[in-house]
């Protein structure tokens, strides 16, 4: 990565120059993009840029995803996978020249719903938005049901990535909800995991001797293409109930949250620090947000009961935040009436002493609204937005908050100077884990993945900034810090894509078997070089 934040190229030792026509002639001109905008927009992710990749394609089955991938390693072309693009650690940007970028959102079938024996089967392209819509009729959802970004997220970048939020503060992340994989190789084969596995049967359950599912889960594509994938399903909660608590401190915050977490109370439970609570308080109040007005209304069930939430939001606006505090948001869900307001009456019971119940507007609107448009990923006045994160034991949330509170301390007379803001969200991951989400914000140039994929008419309503080098060089060192942090605190990470120092953290043996299987997997190092800190070997 250079000083700007932007991926270095590896040279290769041949061109590939010949490969656009071929794959055309595989999947049809309108499905292989070799237009500068096209290309560009694909060298780019949520937060830098990477060497434009030669190529984009876009397959429409299992079968063409094969045989381009195929054909394109054939000549000596690096593949990388993308999904909706919803990354932020450079996880799917090109390195190296002659790389093609493989799109996988024509893989959107839903190929199989099984009410009965509770798994559903999908092309990996599928949006969760879609998802959701599909399994809604059925009453029926996957345990881990998606990220806020699920408009546009799929389920395999999901699962390449790691991916957490809805339902995660019980069920944990995306690859608990796992079953079985079909993964597109280096060479084009297809692997089959888990469920899939079986020559005889449903993949309905993942575990028969030894499970090859995991080691293409968090990979980031360095393994394979997901081309299909089968996930557990559970009823749909009978009752859904929202809190919301102010708190003055991090230690009660992070108190709360794992107690919460260990007796498995919440599907989620997250939570703001003064820092991000006044970012959002700067966004424009729900109360003016017609669409997410209108959803909560319609979500409440029946008018009566839906004016009156919609005239909660209304009236209780941001001002229930308080200024300079914290805030812990749940939502809740029952079999029945009865058990949502019975674990809603023990979460109550927990905060006593340490939190103040507030209006519980902002996890109903998330639920009433849970894949909203994606225009979150700009800062309330146009700013540049990027995340960083770890996953720690619930008992040592309050310690890495702090930690990374000071490496900001750190810089604090260059932040300001900058204009760069800052504030942390932190939620539960299943029974076991706290996620704490350092969020960075600057005033710099939008690039091209945000003019295409955010709302125009939200981003009419936006200032536009100039290119601001030194904030974004300060903003990618910030990152490094964050990043080595972690590593030195034995936290876990999602997304780890070129950004978090995996093989810096990994147990001797453990990195020589994973040097092994990639050599086994993809000997010529073609599958998206780079990523995990895989070295981008030349061909």
């Amino acid at each position: 990565m250079n000083d700007s934040g932007e991926l270095a190229g590896v040279a290769v030792e041949h061109s590939c120059e010949g490969l656009p026509p071929q794959l055309a002639a595989l999947l049809g001109d309108e499905h292989v993009l070799t237009d500068a905008t096209s290309r560009r927009f694909h060298g780019q992710d949520v937060h830098g840029s990477g060497v434009l990749p030669l190529a984009v394609v876009r397959p429409g089955s299992v079968e063409e995803l094969a045989a381009a991938v195929r054909l394109a390693t054939a000549t000596g072309a690096a593949v990388v996978a993308r999904g909706g693009g919803m990354s932020y650690t450079d996880g799917y940007l090109p390195i190296r020249e002659n790389t093609v970028t493989f799109d996988t959102t024509r893989l959107n079938q839903i190929v199989e719903i099984n009410p009965r024996d509770r798994y559903v089967t999908v092309e990996c392209g599928v949006t969760w938005k879609a998802l959701a819509d599909a399994l809604a009729p059925h009453a029926l959802r996957t345990p881990y049901w998606g990220p806020l970004s699920g408009l546009r997220a799929t389920v395999g970048g999901a699962l390449s990535q790691g991916s957490i939020f809805l339902g995660s503060g019980l069920h944990g992340p995306v690859q608990e909800s796992l079953l079985a994989l079909e993964v597109v190789l280096a060479d084009g084969s297809l692997l089959k995991t888990g469920g899939a596995a079986l020559a005889h049967g449903v993949p309905f359950f993942r575990h028969f001797g030894p499970d090859l599912s995991s080691l293409f889960t968090g990979d980031c594509g360095a393994f394979g293409i997901k081309a299909r994938a089968t996930l557990r399903l559970i009823q749909a909660p009978a009752e859904s109930r929202y809190l919301s608590f102010s708190l003055a401190d991090a230690e009660p915050v992070f108190g709360l949250m794992a107690d919460v977490a260990r007796e498995g109370l919440a599907s989620e439970c997250m939570a703001f620090d003064p820092g991000l609570q006044a970012i959002r308080v700067k966004r424009i109040s729900l109360a003016e947000d017609a669409k997410a007005l209108g959803q909560v209304v319609r979500s409440a069930g029946g008018v009566l009961a839906g004016l009156k939430e919609g005239a909660k939001v209304v009236l209780a606006g941001r001002n229930f935040l308080d200024a300079g505090g914290f805030s812990v948001h749940l939502g809740v869900d029952g079999r029945d009436a009865a058990d949502a307001e019975s674990r809603c009456t023990r979460i109550r019971a927990l905060a006593e002493g340490r939190a103040r119940e507030v209006e519980n507007t902002i996890p109903k609107v998330m639920r009433a609204n849970p894949f909203m448009e994606l225009n979150s990923m700009l800062g309330p006045g146009g700013e540049r937005w990027v995340p960083v994160h770890c996953v720690v034991p619930l008992s040592g949330g309050a310690a890495m908050f702090a930690a990374c509170e000071a490496v900001f301390a750190r810089h604090a007379t260059e932040l300001e100077r900058l204009g760069i803001d800052h504030g942390c969200l932190s939620c539960t991951v299943g029974g076991n884990g706290v996620l704490v989400e350092p969020c960075i914000y600057w005033p710099d140039a939008r690039q091209a993945f945000h003019e295409t994929v955010l709302d125009p008419a939200y981003l009419a309503k936006l200032p536009v900034f100039a290119e601001n080098l030194p904030a974004r060089q300060l903003v990618a060192q910030l990152r490094g810090e964050f990043a080595d942090l972690f590593a030195a605190s034995g936290a876990a990470s999602f997304q780890i894509g070129k950004l978090y120092r995996y093989r810096a953290s990994l147990d001797a043996g453990t990195l020589a078997m994973l040097d092994a299987l990639k050599r086994q997997l993809d000997p010529r190092g073609l599958m998206n070089p780079g990523v995990l800190g895989f070295p981008a070997t030349t061909v």
